[in-house]
């Protein structure tokens, strides 16, 4: 996958999880059509980049704060 492809990818899983369409390791996944361990990547290469997103063990679901 090239950069900005991997780029807009990242965008759009920003405003997935900012409107609740997606909300854990598994949805992103499926929508994505990756593997949930690259899902996780994907959540973990957009904290990186400063955006506050959390993981609730409780509700097995991801939260961006705005």
């Amino acid at each position: 996958m090239n950069f900005i492809k991997r780029q807009e990818r990242l965008a759009y899983l920003i405003e997935l999880l900012k409107q609740g369409a997606v909300s854990s390791p598994m949805q992103i996944a499926q929508k994505f059509q990756v593997s949930e361990k690259t899902a996780r990547n994907m959540i973990n290469t957009l904290r990186e980049q400063g955006n506050a997103i959390f993981y609730c063990h409780k509700t097995k679901k991801y939260t961006i704060k705005q």
